[in-house]
């Protein structure tokens, strides 16, 4: 997975909409990543990101859900999509409020799956 890193970064910042994203270990390490320049901390945002999914998946397991594919985070300028890469991994992305919310988050899921399927 990581030797490929760059080209599944390349892939997310293709998504119509994707304006921030990394490919992070589920325990924050970044493995590849794509900030603009004068940005958001990427290792900051990596960790903290994998953290929250490792909560939603601590309060799934507690509630006897399912491990969850997705965390959204939702602000009034961006979205936050956290998204399960297996086990191993999860894709990080900050999405622009202008974009087609849905269709960011099916060609995420359908990234992700195609990351974990290399793994």
């Amino acid at each position: 997975m990581e030797e490929n890193a760059q080209g599944h970064i390349d892939e997310i910042r293709s998504v119509a909409g994707v304006t921030a994203c990394a490919l992070v270990s589920s325990e924050g390490t970044i493995m590849g990543k794509y900030f603009r320049e004068g940005g958001a901390s990427s290792s900051l945002f990596a960790a903290t990101c994998a953290t929250v999914l490792a909560s939603a998946e601590a309060a799934c397991g507690s509630a006897n859900i399912e491990r969850p594919s997705m965390v959204i985070i939702t602000a009034t300028d961006a979205t936050i999509l956290i998204v399960g890469v297996g086990e191993a991994a999860l894709i990080t992305a900050v999405i622009d409020k202008s974009a087609n919310l849905s269709t960011v988050q099916r060609e995420l899921l359908d990234i992700a799956v195609r990351i974990g399927e290399e793994a």
